[in-house]
C-alpha cells in the first residue's frame, strides 16, 4: 500500500462547486452546482452537458465558485 500524505491527498480530491455563465450566439447556457477541480475542467462539463453548442470560442461572462469540499 502506498503512503500518501494527507495534505497531497486533500490537493487531489477536493472539488470546488461551480456556477457557470457562457455566452454562445445569441444564448446564455447557465450551469450550476458543477462539481470540478477547476475552472477549465467545469467548462468542459458545460461542452458536454450541452451537446457540443458551446464550443472554445464561447465566451464565459460569469463564473464563481460557490463552495469547497
Amino acid at each position: 500500500m502506498q503512503k500518501v500524505r494527507l495534505k497531497d491527498y486533500l490537493q487531489t480530491m477536493s472539488h470546488k462547486i461551480y456556477e457557470i455563465e457562457i455566452l454562445e450566439g445569441d444564448m446564455v447556457y447557465v450551469g450550476k452546482d458543477i462539481k470540478a477541480k477547476n475552472k477549465d475542467q467545469a467548462i468542459k462539463i458545460m461542452t458536454i452537458m450541452s451537446g457540443g453548442l458551446i464550443t472554445d470560442e464561447s465566451e464565459v461572462i460569469h463564473c464563481e465558485v460557490k463552495q469547497v469540499h
